[in-house]
């Protein structure tokens, strides 16, 4: 038997100081118990075999009752071990404690209870994050404090609404909600993470959605969201396609699984959010471009926004080019300016700036993507044939991205009514690039319906007109001609 009577009910870790981070390089499980024990007030001479045996003990309980699905039992066991050994495994912050706590939440009736799990489940992720380092020190894998905030902006989305919805009083606020969301990104984006759910990145545009649809003014910030939630799903899938060449295509199709459908939602969602109105646009950044006309990054984020939403022909746009070609001559300008002598119909200063944007470029593969930029705005003018033509040039400099330019170039036969040609490039788009198989599909879709609209249409036509000379024939003929 133990020795101390105190253990049981060990003081809680709250404002524990997170030791360094090799605190607890190359230990094991009985090292990390001992030490949440001295933590916790214990006397070292009173930290005995049998207590670190029990605590043990618990750990194997808690998974126990996990892997039976019994997760109020989980849940009396994870409480005894956060109170007293909080530094003895990682499962009790990851992984199974929060999904334990999801369980908990949903299916509890007692509205009291509810309100218990969900702050005890905050309380662990601020209590992950204070200990991250020292949790990261026996761990394989290293968790980022972006990680941990992706993660519970996500069980605060599963948990939090839904009790506010119920009247129970958990501090939900919309604003809170979106927060979740922006500190992770932001965190993620500025010092980096392991990687980003997919689920999380769409489920931070759903709620940047709906944060816009009740503050207009956030419109600037939902535009730079979704470039960024649509920048990481379109890195994880290139992560795709290069296990795909690697040969490992179980990695390949599981990426492919977890970010081609929330890339898809996120597109969907901002397409049909109005954020990306051409007028409400452009209107927001002709307030702002001549404060920011000497901020080089300002401008620079403004174009892309801009040409994202289609607003790479209007007047404001190509004043932000021009600045900040002033500036610093970038690839981003000089295709702005190309647009804007395109626009004038000078053709010559158009293929000046174009050309200059792929010899500002540093790599093959930066100007293979520069002119598959140029080939959309070709496309846009409906300049078919030159867009065809750095659709041709993009893949010569980089047939990384050959996929993406098939589905430019389907787009452009599409334009052109040539639904075969469109198709057929689709499917080359396809069998070049694992990651755009699914916007490919979508597009074949997409042809397939117009091209029976067209048939139908012309056959309407071809009908009419037919009806259209027989009636004429007849009128000539009673008129004698």
């Amino acid at each position: 038997m133990m020795k101390f009577k105190t253990w049981m009910i060990a003081l809680a870790l709250g404002a524990v100081t997170t030791p360094a981070m090799a605190q607890f390089e190359d230990t094991d499980v009985n090292d990390r118990a001992e030490y949440s024990f001295k933590k916790a007030g214990v006397p070292a001479g009173e930290v005995m075999e049998d207590s670190i045996k029990i605590a043990r003990g618990y750990v194997s309980m808690f998974q126990q009752s996990i892997q039976n699905q019994d997760y109020k039992d989980a849940y009396v066991n994870w409480k005894w071990l956060m109170k007293n050994t909080p530094f003895i495994n990682n499962g009790i912050y990851a992984g199974n404690a929060p999904y334990m706590f999801y369980q908990l939440i949903t299916n509890e009736q007692d509205a009291n209870q509810k309100l218990v799990y969900f702050n005890d489940m905050m309380r662990m992720f601020d209590d992950r994050l204070a200990r991250l380092d020292s949790i990261n020190s026996y761990n394989k894998v290293k968790n980022t404090k972006g990680d941990v905030l992706a993660v519970r902006a996500d069980y605060y989305n599963y948990t939090a609404p839904v009790m506010a919805q119920a009247k129970i009083d958990c501090g939900y606020t919309l604003q809170k909600h979106y927060g979740n969301y922006a500190d992770a990104i932001k965190e993620i984006k500025e010092n980096g993470g392991r990687e980003i759910e997919g689920s999380v990145l769409q489920n931070f545009i759903l709620i940047s959605d709906a944060y816009f649809k009740n503050i207009p003014s956030h419109r600037e910030q939902y535009l730079q969201d979704y470039l960024d939630a649509k920048d990481a799903c379109e890195k994880m899938l290139q992560m795709a396609k290069e296990a795909e060449a690697e040969g490992d295509t179980a990695k390949a199709q599981q990426l492919l699984a977890k970010y081609d459908a929330p890339l898809a939602q996120i597109e969907t969602t901002f397409a049909t959010s109005g954020a990306a109105e051409r007028e409400q646009v452009i209107a927001l950044y002709e307030k702002t471009i001549e404060d920011k006309k000497d901020n080089l990054a300002y401008l620079r984020s403004a174009m892309t926004l801009m040409s994202n939403a289609d607003c790479d022909d209007a007047d404001i746009y190509y004043k932000a080019a021009q600045y900040a070609y002033a500036i610093e001559p970038t690839f981003e300008s000089a295709i702005g300016l190309g647009q804007f002598e395109q626009k004038n119909n000078n053709l010559t200063k158009m293929l000046e700036y174009y050309n200059k944007a792929i010899e500002l470029c540093q790599t093959d593969a930066t100007r293979g993507n520069i002119c598959l930029r140029i080939a959309s705005a070709l496309r846009k003018s409906s300049q078919y044939t030159g867009a065809l033509n750095y659709l041709d040039k993009a893949r010569n400099y980089n047939n990384d991205i050959a996929g993406k330019a098939y589905i430019q170039q389907a787009t452009v036969y599409s334009q052109l009514g040539q639904y075969n040609e469109a198709i057929a490039s689709a499917r080359k788009a396809t069998a070049a690039d694992i990651t755009v198989s699914g916007t490919a599909d979508r597009l074949i879709a997409s042809i397939q319906k117009a091209q029976a609209n067209a048939a139908a249409n012309a056959k309407a036509k071809a009908e009419y007109d037919k009806y259209m000379a027989k009636k004429k024939a007849e009128e000539d003929f009673w008129k004698g001609k």
